[in-house]
C-alpha cells in the first residue's frame, strides 16, 4: 500500500513538474503563464507556486501606478497582496507585445488591460516592462516594471495597430473621462 501510495505521489510530482516546466520552455509560454498566474474569476486563488517557478530568485519589482507613486520590492512583497481569494474577478489581458532577443537574454514590451472577466470593458491599462534570461534550458524571469496608464498615454508603438488609441488619437474612447 506505501509503495503504491509512493509511486502515485512520484507520478503527481513528475507530472506538476511536467506541466511547470511548460510554463517556461519558450517566451511565449512564459509571457503567457506570468498573466495567467493573476488572473481569475471572483473567489480565485493566486498560485504563488507557479509564479515563483516563473520568477528568478531575487527578482525585482518596480511599479508606477496611475498617479506615478513609485514601488519596487521583491516577489514576497508583491504576493502580499494576492494571498486572499479575489472578492471579484480580476484578469490582466495581454494586448500587445514587443519582443527582442538576444542569445540567453531578452525583453518583452507588454501592453495589458485590466478587466472583471476576461470580455468585460477594461478598467485600467498600462505597459510591463519585462527582462528575462535562459538558464539550465528554460527561461526565468529576473524583474519586471509596470507603468500603469494615467495623464499620459501610452504610446501608439505600445499599442496594437488596430487599437483605436493606434488609429485615431491619443485617447481610445473606453478610457475618455
Amino acid at each position: 500500500m506505501v509503495l503504491l501510495a509512493s509511486i502515485a505521489f512520484s507520478s503527481f510530482v513528475h507530472a506538476s513538474e511536467a506541466a511547470l516546466n511548460k510554463n517556461v520552455e519558450s517566451l511565449e509560454a512564459i509571457v503567457t503563464s506570468y498573466y495567467n498566474v493573476v488572473s481569475g474569476p471572483e473567489g480565485f486563488k493566486y498560485d504563488a507556486e507557479t509564479d515563483n517557478f516563473l520568477h528568478a530568485p531575487e527578482a525585482m519589482i518596480t511599479r508606477f501606478n496611475e498617479n506615478n507613486d513609485f514601488q519596487r520590492h521583491d516577489l514576497p512583497k508583491e504576493q502580499e497582496s494576492l494571498r486572499e481569494p479575489y472578492v471579484e474577478g480580476f484578469y490582466e489581458v495581454e494586448i500587445h507585445r514587443i519582443t527582442e532577443e538576444y542569445e540567453n537574454v531578452a525583453h518583452v514590451w507588454s501592453t495589458y488591460e485590466m478587466r472583471n472577466s476576461p470580455e468585460s470593458t477594461p478598467f485600467m491599462r498600462g505597459v510591463n516592462s519585462i527582462s528575462f534570461y535562459f538558464n539550465s534550458g528554460r527561461w526565468f524571469i529576473s524583474s519586471w516594471s509596470t507603468q500603469y496608464e494615467g495623464a499620459n498615454k501610452i504610446p501608439a508603438k505600445y499599442l496594437p495597430q488596430n487599437h483605436l488609441t493606434s488609429q485615431f488619437s491619443e485617447t481610445p474612447t473606453a478610457f475618455t473621462d
